[in-house]
C-alpha cells in the first residue's frame, strides 16, 4: 500500500534506475514522470504519442527511442493528460519490443476504473508480463478519494521487496 499511485512511480524508479539508465516516457504524459526519474539518475525518454494514432505507444516508437542504456517503460493507460487509451491488441502489438529489449514496464493504472467504451486491459495480464511489470494504481480517481493517497503497487520478487524497504525508510 502506497501514498497515491504517485509513491509507487517513485518506488518503483527509485529501486530499479541506476544513473544514467535510460527510462522510456509517454509523450504527453503525466507531469510527474521525466521529473521522477531524473531525481532517481535516469534519463527520461520522450516517446511521441500522436494524436493521429490516439496517442497510443506503438511498436516502431518504442522500437525508435531505445538504445543500450534503455531499462524500463513507463505504460500509463487510460492516459493523463490526452484521455488516450490501449487496447489488449495495441498492448500485444508492443509485447514484441519489450519482450526483445528485456524492458521492465512500469504500468500506471489509476485511470483504469475510468474506462469508457472498452474494457480495460492491464498489461501484466498478458502472456510473460506478470515477471516484468510494476502495476501502479489507487482509489483516488475512481472513487473520488483524492484526498485520501491510498494507492498501491504490485510487484514481482524481488523487486516488491525493495521497493517495500525503500517503502518502510520513508513513509
Amino acid at each position: 500500500v502506497t501514498v497515491g499511485a504517485s509513491e509507487g512511480i517513485d518506488l518503483a524508479l527509485r529501486t530499479t534506475c541506476e544513473e544514467g539508465d535510460e527510462v522510456l516516457v509517454p509523450d504527453p504524459a503525466y507531469v510527474s514522470y521525466a521529473p521522477i526519474v531524473s531525481l532517481c539518475g535516469g534519463v527520461p525518454v520522450s516517446v511521441r504519442c500522436r494524436a493521429e494514432e490516439g496517442f497510443i505507444l506503438t511498436p516502431s516508437a518504442l522500437e525508435e527511442a531505445i538504445t543500450p542504456r534503455t531499462k524500463s517503460v513507463i505504460i500509463a493507460y487510460p492516459n493523463n493528460p490526452t484521455g488516450g487509451i490501449m487496447t489488449k491488441a495495441q498492448l500485444e502489438a508492443i509485447l514484441p519490443v519489450i519482450q526483445k529489449h528485456d524492458l521492465l514496464v512500469i504500468s500506471d493504472e489509476i485511470y483504469a476504473e475510468l474506462t469508457y467504451g472498452g474494457r480495460h486491459c492491464s498489461v501484466a495480464a498478458l502472456p510473460g508480463m506478470r515477471e516484468r511489470t510494476v502495476l501502479l494504481s489507487g482509489f483516488s480517481k475512481a472513487f473520488a478519494m483524492t484526498g485520501w493517497r491510498i494507492g498501491y503497487a504490485c510487484a514481482p520478487e524481488p523487486l516488491g521487496s525493495a521497493m517495500l524497504k525503500v517503502h518502510q525508510y520513508t513513509m
